[in-house]
């Protein structure tokens, strides 16, 4: 669920930084010449739980109260790596994709999940030389970004205010 959560948020971000439709995929194994450039491929690392016990929201409905609580609060990095051909193209790019992460989106649960960009390294391939000449055949570059989204799991408690009782009271009169 938070996969999919992620990889549509990186997606509307990619696709208003400039990025052609349908080109966020997974990581693959290694550069593919048949997968077009430009292109994001995301690679979803392992999930960090930390169990806390806050209690979010309180709310009374009659004689019945329901307490929100934050059971765990999880940590999801995402590294998405944006490869181009033109270095130009990625730096403006680079730029506009992290400006149009938003701070956070309620996930289907109605909770806060709040996105970070951590880290980005450039790279490029080492250059190619023969004695004082580059040899380029193909210009490539890459940006690997760093992205958490942090959101929590919830669970509620429910708990009745009033017991109810049953007076049976029989009267005998004089």
């Amino acid at each position: 669920m938070m996969r999919t959560f992620a990889t549509d948020i990186i997606t509307r971000a990619a696709l208003a930084a400039g990025l052609p439709e349908g080109r966020v995929i997974d990581m693959v194994k290694r550069d593919n010449l048949t997968i077009e450039r430009p292109r994001v491929e995301l690679q979803f690392m392992p999930e960090k739980y930390t169990r806390s016990g806050r209690t979010l929201g309180l709310s009374r409905d009659g004689a019945v109260q329901t307490r929100k609580r934050e059971l765990y609060v999880v940590d999801q990095d995402v590294a998405a790596n944006a490869l181009a051909d033109d270095e130009a193209w990625l730096e403006k790019f680079s730029y506009a994709f992290i400006a149009a992460l938003p701070r956070g989106k309620n996930d289907a649960n109605g909770n806060w999940v709040k996105i970070r960009a951590q880290k980005a390294t450039f790279s490029r391939p080492p250059d190619k030389r023969v004695g004082d000449r580059v040899i380029e055949v193909v210009a490539r570059a890459n940006r690997l970004f760093l992205i958490t989204f942090t959101w929590r799991v919830t669970g509620e408690e429910t708990e009745n205010l009033i017991p109810s009782f049953d007076f049976n009271i029989t009267h005998k009169g004089a």
